[in-house]
């Protein structure tokens, strides 16, 4: 099995805090991805565009208008521009000071140990200078994994780097095609697979089969869920609130 993640003892799979501690803190900043490593989080997700001037933020969305009362478009703007918006205030008064990060920024909060899911936004376009920011940081290669749901971002990012941890992600439903989730998996030789959380348990088995990683994506909060997802085999699990997660698992185990 692709070892993506070193899952903890008593096969307990990792905690991925999905845009930080994002129950508790304004999704993407460094409060949340602080917070996130204060909980007990064994990995961070952001998602990240490119700037006019080709810089690297997490954001999620191509804009501002969701976390800011300014309304502009990331792939438009400099990062001078961007880093004068408030995207804290939108969740509490007390995050008033927190602005977009850039990916820099970001890897320095990492502990040694952990990792960070850098979920591709934008294009391929980004992956150089992401080699680029990876090589300037003091964080080492093994604690990235490159995420997308764009399959020729992970296919190109193989290319670029063979040796950078790469999962594709997806959205499933009941009536996914297996034969073609495996055949693009080796074709684009993806290290894995990140799912939704409503697919059925042919996925991972036939994904495992394949001698890759499987992931519970995005966004587990539901602890009911969790010992499936266990059985499954999955190596991680993504939730907006990995303190509490991570102590369902812990307590679980025991």
């Amino acid at each position: 099995m692709s070892k993506v993640f070193q899952k903890q003892r008593n096969n307990i799979p990792l905690v991925v805090a999905h845009r930080g501690a994002s129950y508790d803190a304004p999704e993407n900043t460094i409060a949340s991805f602080l917070l996130a490593w204060e909980q007990g989080a064994d990995a961070i997700e952001g998602d990240f565009h490119l700037t006019k001037d080709e810089h690297i933020v997490c954001i999620h969305d191509y804009d501002t208008n969701r976390v800011c009362e300014t309304n502009i478009v990331i792939k438009d703007s400099t990062l001078e521009e961007l880093k004068k918006l408030d995207i804290g205030s939108h969740f509490g008064a007390q995050f008033s000071d927190q602005r977009i990060p850039t990916i820099g920024q970001i890897f320095d909060t990492v502990p040694i140990g952990k990792k960070v899911l850098v979920e591709v936004k934008c294009g391929k376009e980004l992956l150089p200078i992401l080699i680029h920011q990876i090589k300037l940081s003091n964080i080492d290669l093994s604690q990235i994994i490159v995420i997308s749901f764009d399959k020729y971002v992970i296919k190109e990012c193989k290319v670029i780097e063979p040796n950078l941890v790469s999962l594709w992600l997806n959205d499933f439903d009941e009536d996914f095609d297996i034969e073609l989730i495996t055949s693009t998996l080796i074709d684009i030789k993806a290290d894995g697979i990140s799912s939704n959380n409503t697919a059925t348990e042919k996925l991972p088995s036939a994904v495992i089969a394949l001698g890759k990683s499987y992931h519970s994506g995005w966004s587990i909060d539901n602890l009911d869920g969790i010992d499936k997802l266990i059985n499954w085999g999955t190596q991680s699990i993504t939730t907006n609130n990995p303190g509490r997660v991570k102590v369902h698992l812990i307590s679980d185990m025991e």
